[in-house]
């Protein structure tokens, strides 16, 4: 399992940086799930019209509010991506339902991206990249040495 993190300013912050990596990454061969504490749908949508992002794929990712994350089924038949974005708690109970649901699941490959907003969580940045493998940015991905 790879775990990276996003600090973003900005829903259309996070939403481009999202839609890069995405972009950037061959989704087909990944089942992406979203758990949002709020959603970024409007977002995306306008920024793949401004930026003509056509990828089919992208636009069956669900970017709503997931209004309860206990309710939320996850499939682990393909290769999958996890994106989580909210408070620190709304994360924190994302990312252990997550693990609980794929903690039998060896043969796949996992990767969890938390999506932090930079003005809540910057006094704690050193201590969450220390729990990330690698941090995306608007340009691409830097792995991180802890």
């Amino acid at each position: 399992m790879e775990k990276s993190c996003i600090f973003y300013a900005s829903k259309y912050h996070l939403s481009l940086i999202l839609l890069e990596y995405l972009k950037n990454k061959n989704t087909k061969q990944y089942t992406v799930n979203t758990f949002l504490e709020n959603g970024i749908e409007e977002e995306i949508k306008k920024l793949k019209k401004k930026y003509n992002i056509i990828s089919n794929d992208i636009y069956e990712i669900n970017f709503k509010k997931t209004k309860t994350i206990l309710d939320k089924t996850i499939e682990l038949n393909t290769n999958t991506i996890f994106i989580v974005g909210g408070d620190n708690n709304y994360i924190k109970e994302a990312n252990t339902y997550i693990k609980n649901k794929i903690f039998n699941c060896h043969t796949k490959k996992i990767e969890i991206i938390n999506c932090f907003n930079y003005k809540q969580r910057k006094e704690y940045i050193d201590k969450i990249l220390k729990e990330n493998n690698k941090i995306l940015y608007t340009t691409g991905s830097k792995q991180l040495t802890n």
